[in-house]
């Protein structure tokens, strides 16, 4: 009882729910303002979701015709579950050890599983927003396609509860050794954070390399799969075998269905059980430490002369606070830099491997020319500052410490410069990937990587100060747990929006020019000009609204 009574004040508190309900009696314009940013997210990714359903239907009619339509279950199931692993490691970390009220929960006369199941179910309840986009749609085009009766939508729901749960205990069980291991360490930050970046590593290298098609044997090794009875489905869920169960429950039928079923849910159950029993034994092992700040190192009076003696410009010094505050926050950096990371191992485990790189390799270098590449380069480095959070939670990651940011002798303007210094740092970072990429895989000499980095530089700055831009205009300080600045902040979901959208109106334009001049220059000056004019554009409007906001935003 003390569980299920833990369980539903931690669900009020992390979800807000008493909060809402408080605005729904006494605030009605706060209420309906919640309500309205909720619906505006979910129209804004309406098309993506439209756009999903659209290939998953084409999917099951391909799928169909070689009699294996249950691969779309299956692989929705592996999409939904690696996204879950991948993404709950720094969500994972932040409810477990960093919530404020962890201070006043473990003086309670509670077990260390109770606490641990708790946070265990809240950490689940946002998994299911992870998993559902993924694996609902794909219910339906199976559910609807097929003909299935009422037994097949109980079933197909119950194991959407169960979905998130076998990756999500993973994850749990990892955080727990690591927090661990790493407790009494000096150096626990940055072990931890090698920690989680190795993990993402080695489970993108296990995936490739269980997933990988062997080199010379592509054509006789795909008919295999293709004539095998389930063999598409088999191959799918090579990578996350729990995904066979799953996917044989919705659509063998009979016994057979029964059993898979039988089997997935006692492999969830299972994960939940080793997650309540490690708890147990490691989880306040694993909290001690987690609030002490290491002592800094003691400055001579001729160092600390030294360091005071010189005077940088305000904006460079925001921008090096920012860096700063990043290495000191291993949630913030991994979030930050967790591409950085998933992107070359992408890139290099097929070469590695022989996945028949090679051959599409030799293809696009000969069939694409090479503006045409550096310009995707450029687009890249674009893209990657638009998903990365370090411009659409510059300010709500200051929470409640924001009112430094107002009382510092350097002006708003200023800040915003160094925040946008900041922002366009962390884009350049993967500058490096693709100057790589283009050296080794696209033969590019040192002009194209020039290019390429400027023009991705300049790409970049269109996410950077429209993200900039929404984050200053409703900034969210109010978090509890560092993890909620970013995971829970509709600002990073509303920049990845504007900046899509922006993206793709410069596609449009460039589309245009190529189809009435049949040339690339124009094309390469018009997608480049554009996105330094709307950069340019937001920037001002920063520049123009920062001392009102700095003024009138109350922590």
């Amino acid at each position: 009882m003390k569980a299920l009574k833990l369980i539903g004040l931690q669900i009020k508190v992390n979800f807000g729910i008493s909060a809402l309900r408080w605005h729904l009696e006494n605030d009605l314009k706060r209420f309906f303002g919640s309500v309205g940013l909720i619906l505006l997210v979910a129209v804004s990714i309406g098309p993506l979701f439209f756009f999903y359903l659209r290939m998953l239907q084409s999917a099951y009619d391909l799928a169909g015709a070689l009699g294996q339509p249950g691969v779309i279950i299956a692989s929705a199931v592996v999409l939904a579950s690696l996204l879950v692993l991948v993404f709950g490691l720094s969500y994972v970390m932040s409810v477990f050890y960093f919530s404020k009220d962890l201070s006043m929960l473990v003086p309670l006369p509670l077990r260390p599983a109770e606490i641990l199941g708790a946070k265990f179910a809240v950490v689940l309840l946002y998994d299911y927003l992870t998993a559902a986009p993924f694996y609902l749609p794909a219910l339906w085009v199976y559910g609807v396609n097929s003909g299935s009766g009422p037994l097949y939508w109980v079933a197909g729901m119950i194991i959407f509860l169960l979905v998130p749960v076998i990756p999500l205990a993973l994850t749990s069980a990892f955080m727990l050794l690591l927090m661990r291991l790493t407790n009494l360490s000096r150096k626990r930050d940055t072990v931890r954070l090698i920690g989680l970046f190795a993990f993402l590593a080695i489970l993108l290298a296990v995936n490739f390399s269980l997933t990988a098609i062997p080199a010379g044997d592509e054509r006789q090794y795909l008919e295999k799969i293709l004539l095998e009875e389930q063999g598409l489905v088999n191959y799918s869920t090579r990578a996350y075998p729990p995904a066979l169960f799953a996917a044989r429950a919705l659509t063998a039928g009979g016994a057979s269905a029964l059993l898979n079923f039988a089997w997935f849910l006692g492999i969830s159950l299972a994960g939940i059980a080793l997650v309540l029993w490690l708890g147990q034994r490691m989880f306040y092992q694993g909290l001690i430490g987690a609030s002490e700040v290491e002592r800094g190192k003691v400055l001579s009076r001729e160092e600390l002369a030294r360091k005071t003696a010189g005077a940088s410009s305000p904006a460079l010094a925001i921008a090096m606070r920012e860096i700063k505050y990043l290495l000191r926050t291993p949630i913030y950096l991994f979030n930050s830099l967790a591409m950085l990371v998933i992107v070359p191992v992408v890139l290099l485990i097929p070469l590695i491997t022989g996945d028949g790189m090679g051959s599409f390799l030799s293809t696009f270098q000969d069939g694409v020319p090479r503006m045409l590449q550096i310009l995707g380069g450029a687009v890249f480095t674009g893209v990657m500052a638009l998903f990365t959070p370090a411009a659409s939670s510059s300010f709500s990651r200051e929470g409640k410490l924001f009112w430094i940011s107002q009382v510092i002798p350097v002006s708003p303007p200023e800040q915003i410069r160094g925040k946008v210094i900041y922002s366009l740092l962390i884009a350049a970072l993967f500058v490096p990937v693709v100057a790589l990429a283009g050296i080794l895989l696209l033969s590019w000499g040192i002009i194209d990587v020039l290019l390429a980095a400027l023009a991705g530089m300049v790409l970049s700055l269109p996410a950077i100060t429209s993200s900039l831009l929404i984050d200053l205009l409703r900034p969210y300080l109010t978090w509890d747990n560092p993890q909620k600045a970013i995971k829970q902040n509709f600002n990073v979901l509303f920049g990845m929006a504007a900046g899509g959208g922006f993206y793709f109106l410069l596609y449009l334009a460039g589309r245009y020019v190529y189809d009435n001049t049949a040339a690339l220059w124009p094309v390469y000056l018009t997608v480049l000009g554009g996105a330094a004019l709307a950069g340019l554009i937001f920037y001002l409007i920063l520049i123009k609204i920062a001392p009102a906001r700095y003024r009138d935003i109350v922590v």
